[in-house]
């Protein structure tokens, strides 16, 4: 359809120093017979073909939203100056720090030694030492009171108790919020993690369970 758009050439919107005559006497183009019948055909022409059928085809499109990925949930603690984290259906309890009994001719940095928990001789593992830690002492002075735990866990190869410096407790986040191991991990830590999470102005190592319980397994035998 061709529409004479005089308000363009010689109307209100022209450039031009000739002007329509008609507009001294409607004083704008929307009060011009002539706009008013080039709008009234324009909304009246017939729709082009397919017109229809593409916008019915946008509206019955289903919107796909991003999808959130799957929440985790672990058991955030601290071993010394590091921060890891734990697959919180692994963990059995955290208790409180109790004596940790040494075995007497067994000269091994991992087994730490022999603790009593709820009545039941446990063998207690130094999860510091595994993890290549210099320092992962349970007993460091912080600027805040904490309290070193004891954590049982268990795993297809079987229960480990460790001691840790301080157990904050469980957290959620989802798999997206994983990074990058960062170069600046010691290897044996490497080794152990599966990715790094930003928590409180902290990385937390979130470590590989699996893997790491196998270890464990496979020392102790």
């Amino acid at each position: 359809m061709e529409i004479n758009d005089c308000w363009n050439q010689i109307g209100i919107r022209a450039r031009v120093d000739k002007r329509c005559p008609e507009l001294e006497r409607v004083i704008h183009c929307h009060n011009c017979e002539v706009y008013s019948r080039a709008s009234r055909n324009i909304l009246e022409q017939d729709f082009p073909a397919g017109y229809q059928q593409q916008w019915t085809d946008v509206y019955a499109r289903e919107e796909q939203l991003p999808q959130p990925g799957r929440f985790r949930s672990v058991l955030i603690f601290r071993l010394g100056e590091e921060w890891f984290a734990l697959a919180a259906q692994l963990i059995d309890e955290v208790a409180r720090m109790k004596s940790i009994h040494r075995l007497p001719h067994v000269d091994d940095r991992i087994v730490t030694g022999l603790v009593n928990i709820r009545g039941e001789l446990k063998i207690c593992v130094s999860l510091g030492e595994i993890l290549g830690l210099e320092n992962a002492s349970v007993s460091q002075v912080r600027e805040h009171i904490v309290f070193a735990r004891i954590i049982i866990a268990h795993a297809d190869t079987g229960q480990f108790v460790f001691p840790v410096s301080e157990v904050h407790g469980i957290h959620q986040y989802q798999e997206e919020e994983l990074g990058e191991v960062p170069v600046t991990v010691s290897k044996a830590t490497a080794t152990y993690t599966q990715g790094m999470l930003k928590w409180k102005d902290r990385h937390v190592a979130c470590l590989d369970n699996e893997l790491l319980f196998y270890s464990l397994s496979k020392k102790l035998q």
